[in-house]
């Protein structure tokens, strides 16, 4: 009789199999996690290395750019001076990367090694002049499973890009700039710059800038001298009513551009009003001599009155001079709530504290000469006799500053004008003579870029 297989001993040894194949999956886990682990940790160290090393590079050329007093006005990139910044970026970054135990040069075709490039790039709306300090690090993983595979070790490239932008005047050394970013109204003007009366605007130094819409009424002659560019944001954002004229003469444009300034181009940190030695002064009317410190008002009318502003800060809740004149150098004026008002006869003669190597900065502020604190949307009036003279950035983040005059000439306003919506007019012969390297300079800086 023929015996039939016992069906349960059939079945035996495949439990076997299933535990070797969950062994083989279990070690393929296994080999994922440990590799892929080692290959993240080095492809982390490797980045860390790299942003360090760009950083380092970046810094020591921002310092070399600040001490060889290259500024956005002088960029050249065939420049000595920018020359010697990049070569000593490249041998910062080559330096940190060496502690860091990692290895490179200035030859980066092979993905490992420094390079820093100048760059001076016309965005459609201003130039951008910057150096990029750019490191790859290339690094060899040593794997424990994954070799079965790829057949030795996985290789993990990285890369930092430090991008350093030098000295530069607020707004990209523009010596008239509106913040608007919209075409509404401002004290009845429409735009960030607006052009009204008669008068014969003459621009020199810098350019004309707004954000949103810029405006030219009546009879005005808008006229830019050096090459500077006058620009405006938006698709037909440049409106001439009346028949004025607006040119940019020497080379320069006209440029309806498509990208707002940066914030970080025309930001001024606010002073501190309760810094050491700034004694609370009350309220002054009238002539004399006055030091600097906090006060509630400040305000001169009568023609007989004389008045000197020691140079420093000075935190005022409102500034009227209408009449006698009004003296200072060295001075920053913070206006914290109300409104900044030189209309009448007066003469006006400010200076702001030196843009560099100001002795008492802070808390006054360095080219400063006026400045609307964030949030206070009153007016600065910058009006006067042909004698009056503004030194200094004149800046009104939320608020206007209105320029002008009936006199024969306004003959010496050296002002950077930046404000939310900025309106320059009269009947006379307006001269804005810009010096950036007078005006408030925002220092080199620099970012991990990528």
């Amino acid at each position: 009789m023929k015996n039939k297989r016992n069906p349960i001993r059939s079945e035996q040894g495949q439990a076997l199999v299933l535990i070797v194949l969950a062994m083989v999956v279990f070690l393929g886990i296994t080999a994922l996690a440990i590799d892929g682990g080692m290959i993240y940790a080095d492809r982390r160290q490797a980045q860390n290395a790299s942003d360090a090393s760009s950083l380092a590079g970046g810094g020591i050329a921002a310092m070399s750019l600040e001490n060889s007093w290259v500024t956005y006005n002088n960029w050249n990139c065939g420049d000595q001076k920018i020359n010697t910044a990049i070569q000593a970026a490249q041998g910062a970054a080559i330096t940190r990367a060496t502690k860091n135990e990692f290895t490179i040069d200035t030859n980066i075709d092979d993905k490992h090694g420094v390079s820093v490039t100048c760059n001076n790039v016309f965005n459609g709306t201003w130039r951008d002049k910057y150096l990029n300090v750019q490191t790859y690090i290339t690094h060899d993983t040593k794997v424990s499973f994954a070799q079965f595979v790829f057949g030795g070790p996985l290789k993990t490239t990285v890369e930092a890009v430090t991008r350093i932008r030098p000295r530069m005047a607020m707004a990209f050394g523009n010596a008239i700039v509106g913040l608007r970013e919209t075409c509404d109204s401002h004290g009845g003007n429409a735009g960030g710059v607006y052009f009204d009366g008669t008068a014969n605007v003459s621009v020199t130094g810098g350019g004309i800038f707004s954000n949103a819409c810029m405006v030219a009424s009546g009879s005005v002659d808008v006229n830019v001298y050096g090459g500077y560019d006058i620009t405006c944001v938006g698709s037909g954002c440049l409106s001439t009513n009346g028949g004025p004229t607006v040119i940019a003469h020497d080379g320069g444009q006209i440029i309806e551009g498509t990208q707002h300034l940066p914030e970080n181009s025309y930001d001024i940190p606010a002073p501190d009003c309760n810094a050491a030695g700034m004694a609370d002064h009350g309220q002054h009317k009238g002539g004399g001599t006055i030091s600097p410190g906090r006060y509630s008002e400040i305000e001169i009318n009568n023609s007989k009155d004389d008045l000197t502003m020691q140079p420093g800060l000075y935190c005022v809740g409102s500034f009227k001079a209408t009449g006698g004149k009004l003296t200072g150098s060295g001075v920053t004026i913070y206006v914290t709530s109300g409104d900044f008002d030189t209309s009448g006869n007066a003469e006006i003669v400010l200076s702001s504290p030196p843009a560099r190597n100001c002795s008492y900065c802070p808390p006054a502020i360095p080219g400063t000469l006026i400045y609307l604190a964030k949030g206070n949307t009153g007016s600065v009036t910058l009006l006067g006799n042909e004698n009056s003279d503004y030194l200094g950035v004149v800046y009104a983040p939320n608020g206007q500053i209105d320029a002008g005059g009936t006199s024969a000439l306004i003959s010496a306003i050296h002002a950077q004008l930046v404000g939310d919506t900025v309106k320059v007019h009269g009947n006379t012969d307006i001269i804005i003579n810009f010096d950036g390297d007078m005006n408030f300079q925002i220092p080199a800086m620099l970012e991990l870029f990528k």
